[in-house]
């Protein structure tokens, strides 16, 4: 493939007329007011539980140079004993400037937005043609993956999408400068992505650079003996995820596979890819290959997904991102047909009809949908009223609702309803939470939250400072037993 060709090809749009310059800001406008807006509307209305919203707002109120792997309390772990995602050091300085929740929401939806900033550079470049760049854009960010992502607020899994791409372009372009940059960045975001450095590794060997495949190796190496081996002896005993993949085992190994391989697993995986349908039937009927090589690296993160049964919510995004970037050299020799552009927008549009229906019922139902959170003024204003008296006394243990928790991490000592704290013979001061139906009792049943309140009540000594048709909040000395 010549220079000459790629920018022929990428200028080539008249096929598409004015429609053809529309697609890419379209998709950008489409991905904001029903992706991101309508989550954004959502955290407002205290929809979304602590984890993981909850947590790495926490991770980001506390995280300084001065408390450099700060205790959340809320998860009852050190930030980076739990997962280790060293790229939360780049968005804490948005909370300078804006509270945590939002600091955190703002960054998710830069990192994504920023995931299709190099393959917009390509189109700058004359290396990709427009059709072509809003395709790409489009499985980026409007891909059911990425959407799930998004509505489970927040975690750097999801931001990996951007690593993800830059890494991969890099590779095609073999800019190995820009390539070790996107990697440290993947690293950052989450342990598990040192295994794709491994098989990117191997991609770079198998096209012939085998001196940087063996640095790029290295780097991968040296990141997971850092996180597995340096990590616990330096920081104390880390959380383990590993007995995900493990799950079911004792039942056999048929039983195993059949969880696994389970219709509602296989279902998932199959709306997962079915985006990518009309573009690889293009492909296979022009005889375009993707980059074999480059697939590799989506083994790892498959792997891990597929024995953790874990296709829904964040994990899916940086899935998405890899496997775009692996069709990249076919799209950068031929310009996408309109059929395939036509058709791989309805797959976008019907794989996400049950979250455009919730997006939309968000938007335009606000006073009473969803229904755990509606937008009803009177439930905003007794929840602000509790908030504001949890935030104004600072001193004492505080027991919240977990969708409760997130606007006041900044104070110390809050704890979840339901969450890991030891026992439930812990003493709060404080308590706040929502009245079922309303509210998010995960991981308990709202029956079990009326019981506790029932409880608080009576508690001896208890001043209950709210108790309207929304909202219970008491100081006093409260146990977690119902």
């Amino acid at each position: 493939m010549t220079m000459t060709s790629v920018v022929e090809s990428s200028r080539d749009d008249r096929p598409w007329g004015g429609v053809g310059s529309l697609a890419l800001p379209a998709v950008f406008v489409v991905w904001a007011v029903l992706c991101v807006w309508p989550v954004w509307l959502q955290a407002a209305r205290a929809c979304f539980a602590y984890f993981d919203l909850g947590i790495y707002t926490e991770a980001l109120a506390r995280l300084s140079f001065a408390d450099p792997n700060p205790w959340l309390s809320g998860r009852q772990v050190n930030l980076f004993n739990d997962h280790f995602d060293p790229v939360l050091w780049l968005v804490r300085p948005l909370a300078w400037a804006l509270p945590p929740m939002w600091a955190g929401l703002l960054a998710e939806a830069l990192f994504l937005l920023l995931a299709a900033l190099p393959l917009v550079w390509l189109h700058a470049r004359g290396l990709l043609s427009r059709g072509a760049t809003a395709l790409l854009v489009a499985l980026v960010l409007l891909s059911v993956g990425t959407v799930d992502a998004l509505r489970y607020p927040i975690h750097p899994t999801t931001w990996a999408a951007m690593p993800w791409v830059l890494t991969g372009v890099a590779f095609h372009l073999r800019r190995n400068g820009a390539l070790v940059v996107g990697l440290v960045l993947l690293f950052a975001c989450k342990e598990e992505f040192a295994f794709g450095g491994l098989m990117v590794a191997v991609a770079l060997a198998l096209r012939g650079q085998r001196r940087f495949a063996v640095g790029v190796a290295l780097l991968s190496l040296a990141w997971l003996w850092g996180v597995y081996v340096l990590r616990p002896w330096w920081l104390g005993p880390t959380q383990g995820y590993g007995h995900r993949l493990l799950e079911g085992w004792d039942a056999g190994a048929l039983d195993y596979l059949g969880q696994r391989l389970s219709p509602r697993h296989l279902s998932r995986m199959g709306t997962l890819v079915l985006a990518f349908l009309p573009l690889a039937v293009w492909m296979w009927r022009e005889r375009l290959h993707p980059d074999w090589a480059w697939l590799l690296v989506l083994l790892p993160m498959l792997g891990i997904r597929l024995l953790a049964m874990a296709w829904r919510h964040h994990y899916v995004a940086p899935v998405v991102a890899a496997l775009v970037v692996g069709v990249l050299p076919a799209l950068r020799v031929r310009r996408p047909p309109a059929w395939v552009m036509a058709t791989t927008a309805a797959l976008l549009l019907t794989t996400n009809l049950p979250n455009l229906r919730h997006v939309t019922r968000t938007v335009f139902s606000s006073a009473t949908f969803p229904e755990r959170c509606p937008g009803d003024s009177e439930r905003m204003a007794s929840i602000s009223r509790g908030l504001d008296v949890i935030a104004a006394h600072p001193e004492g243990a505080a027991l919240l609702g977990g969708n409760l928790l997130t606007p006041v991490t900044r104070r110390r000592d809050v704890f979840m309803v339901g969450g890991p704290q030891s026992t439930a013979d812990t003493v709060y001061d404080w308590v706040l939470v929502e009245k079922p139906p309303s509210g998010d009792p995960w991981p308990l049943a709202a029956e079990h939250v009326d019981a506790l309140i029932a409880g608080w009540r009576l508690a001896p000594g208890a001043q209950v400072l709210i108790d309207d048709a929304h909202v219970f909040l008491a100081h006093g000395r409260f146990t977690a037993r119902w």
